[in-house]
């Protein structure tokens, strides 16, 4: 699951395995397709933003993030994540790592609030 586009989803197709299937909330761009065919993937895009913006269909985006979460509790789709933690004094140093395209993982910057 791709959340990011551009140079992530590129990698995400050459990453995915056979017969994987990789999906995108912003999958617009150009971007090549045949790492998808050589390894017989599938590609589906999730464009969430005119719900969000429109109010319309809101409850079938509530629905497919609900089986996303489902998914993730039962083990069936876990997210690649940087062993590395950064807080409110570190982020810069996430922002880097993460506009540097040397972050091979999702990055997690831990906020608290008092």
């Amino acid at each position: 699951m791709d959340t990011v586009g551009g140079s992530t989803l590129d990698a995400s197709f050459a990453a995915v395995k056979h017969f994987g299937h990789v999906v995108s909330a912003l999958g617009w761009g150009t971007h090549a397709l045949a790492p998808l065919s050589f390894r017989e993937a599938t590609y589906s895009g999730v464009f969430t933003l005119y719900p969000l913006l429109s109010g319309k269909f809101r409850a079938h985006h509530g629905e497919i993030m609900g089986e996303a979460t489902r998914l993730v509790d039962s083990g069936k789709l876990a997210p690649v994540v940087d062993p590395r933690r950064f807080d409110w004094r570190t982020a810069e140093e996430a922002y880097a790592l993460v506009t540097s395209g040397t972050a091979r993982a999702k990055v997690v910057v831990e906020l608290e609030w008092s």
